[in-house]
């Protein structure tokens, strides 16, 4: 069975990490090799300490690492140069594992076609959500992504990254490669988002298949002070920001496979891409009659158009970018 390296990133996690850390310790295995990594990713509360002082489990090896760097993409390559095993377990500081978790992963990585395997995650509240959150869920990483028990999803080429699995070796080749992120993550407050389908789409780029099960699921423990509408909308954004780098590993994987037609070939132009959301943003928003819903298009939109007005030459740039890494 595969050993599990579990990397859990934080930034000012005082309040949850105390959970996560708990059902980590209550799992149920009998011969799997892991450890637990706890990654302080610059935060300015007492998390690393409490994290270390916390953690009571004989025979699973723990630490605790620093990463001044901020940004959730620097956290996540800080855990895997730490981690000693051959699969990396990526847990969110506000994930509850299920008791078979690392029984599970260890077992389904014997499959050799798995590159990264991601899961249900299932929110879980202090009080209940407001009723705007079963529609809006995904946005909070909760929320069954695909249908069927065990499914290749390699063609859409994501899933969450609280409770995504994957192969260190992945991260080895990219940095023999000399690939870096082109999008950072959270840091620290902010709600910049995109690198879990990053590192999905990276991984499709060198050939990696993407798997997807609903035969487990993690809990996703939101606290109150999260899950508000201010804090929803600041999520749509990075989401419309993050999406203009995530379009150019599509186009790229889409040009790799002879499969971009002349007028997707378009798509490599920021003024393109510009024109098209304004375009769709002016015929959609007057036909959408939630108030709510119409709010969250206009500012993903929008989003877009002005990061990839602010960033057209990286944008541009970074067709030839991807190209020369995955082509080599």
């Amino acid at each position: 069975m595969a050993s599990i390296s579990v990397v859990i990133c934080c930034y000012n996690s005082v309040l949850v990490i105390e959970k996560t850390l708990e059902c980590l310790q209550n799992q149920v295995f009998t011969n799997e090799t892991w450890e637990v990594i706890v990654v302080d990713n610059n935060s300015n509360d007492n998390t690393g300490n409490l994290a270390q002082n916390f953690w009571k489990l004989d025979g699973v090896p723990f630490k605790v690492v620093h990463e001044p760097n901020a940004g959730l993409s620097n956290a996540r390559l800080k855990g895997v140069s730490e981690a000693q095993f051959e699969i990396i377990s990526f847990i969110d500081d506000d994930n509850l594992a299920p008791e078979n978790w690392i029984a599970y992963q260890s077992k389904a990585f014997d499959n050799p076609e798995i590159g990264i395997l991601g899961c249900t995650a299932v929110g879980v509240f202090d009080s209940t959500p407001p009723e705007w959150y079963e529609e809006n869920k995904h946005s909070f990483a909760t929320g069954k992504l695909y249908e069927g028990d065990f499914v290749n999803v390699t063609e859409s080429g994501s899933v969450y990254g609280a409770g995504m699995c994957m192969r260190k070796e992945i991260f080895t080749k990219l940095h023999q490669k000399g690939w870096s992120p082109l999008l950072s993550g959270r840091k620290g407050n902010s709600q910049s988002g995109g690198e879990d389908t990053e590192i999905c789409l990276a991984a499709r780029l060198l050939g990696y298949q993407i798997f997807y099960t609903n035969e487990i699921e993690i809990g996703h423990y939101i606290l109150d002070q999260r899950l508000t509408w201010d804090r929803l909308k600041k999520m749509t954004e990075g989401f419309g920001s993050a999406d203009v780098f995530t379009l150019v590993y599509d186009i790229v994987y889409q040009e790799e496979k002879g499969k971009l037609s002349f007028t997707q070939s378009l798509r490599k132009k920021w003024w393109f891409n510009y024109l098209g959301k304004r375009v769709n943003l002016s015929l959609k928003r007057g036909t959408i009659n939630d108030r709510k819903k119409r709010e969250l298009y206009e500012i993903r939109m929008l989003a877009f158009c002005k990061t990839i007005e602010q960033e057209k030459e990286r944008f541009e740039a970074s067709f030839s970018y991807l190209g020369d890494i995955f082509k080599a």
